[in-house]
Formats: structure tokens, sequence, C-alpha cells
């Protein structure tokens, strides 16, 4: 006779989320929306990082961009009652350069999110995880 054991656990539910984003196509859409499209996409903290990049603002922002994307894809994947503006996922850099996110939204609390990010001339890609405890 078999019995079979009832575990408890937390369960946990995983989303994931990808963005590629074209810098010739992501240059043309900054050059369209200007100053408005800035500011309804990144964060002032955002775009003071990218801004004090001269050389490749372009290629940061179109990074976060990505990040962006790619995480609110991960988190709809795991509430998905849970609408997000670009503007509240917000990536920052430790000390090491390390992106992370952070979500101004109620709700997102209970949502762990890792982001990975890379960018070269031409493309700029990030992959999101979001884990809902």
């Amino acid at each position: 006779m078999s019995r079979r054991a009832s575990v408890k656990s937390s369960a946990q539910r995983i989303g994931c989320g990808v963005d590629v984003v074209e810098l010739a196509r992501f240059r043309e859409a900054l050059a369209r929306g200007g100053e408005a499209f800035r500011r309804r996409v990144f964060t002032p903290r955002e775009q003071a990082y990218a801004d004090a990049r001269r050389q490749t603002t372009v290629l940061h922002l179109a990074g976060r961009f990505a990040a962006k994307e790619a995480v609110i894809k991960a988190m709809s994947q795991v509430h998905p009652r849970l609408v997000l503006a670009m503007k509240q996922v917000e990536v920052r850099n430790d000390r090491l350069g390390r992106p992370s996110i952070v979500v101004h939204r109620r709700g997102a609390a209970r949502i762990q999110v890792h982001v990975s990010l890379s960018h070269v001339n031409s493309v700029a890609v990030a992959s999101a995880i979001a884990i809902r405890r």
C-alpha cells in the first residue's frame, strides 16, 4: 500500500521576456518623438545615465528600452492583470555597472525581476525573468 505525502510549498510563477531593438529604427523613433518620447518612456535617472555617455547615448537608451519591454513581457506572464507603462519600469545600475529593475507600481512588490542587457553598434537586446512568490 502506498501513501502519497502532501508537501506544502510556496508556489512560484516564473515568466520570461526578451526584446531586441534595432538602433537605426530606434534613432528614427527618438528623432520623431523628441523630448516628449524620452519623457514618456524614460525616467529622469535613466535619461541622465544615458546622457552622461555622450558618444553612446542612443545605445544606452535603446538597451533600457529593450529591458523595459522584456520586463513587461515577463511580468505579464506572472501577473496577467498587472499592466505596466514603460516609465513604471526603471533600469538602474549598481556601482559595478550591473543592471537591476525597479518597478514603480503597486502590486509588483511580490515579483522579483532579473534582467540582462547587451548592445553593439546595430542592436540592443535584453532578457528578463520575473518570479512571483
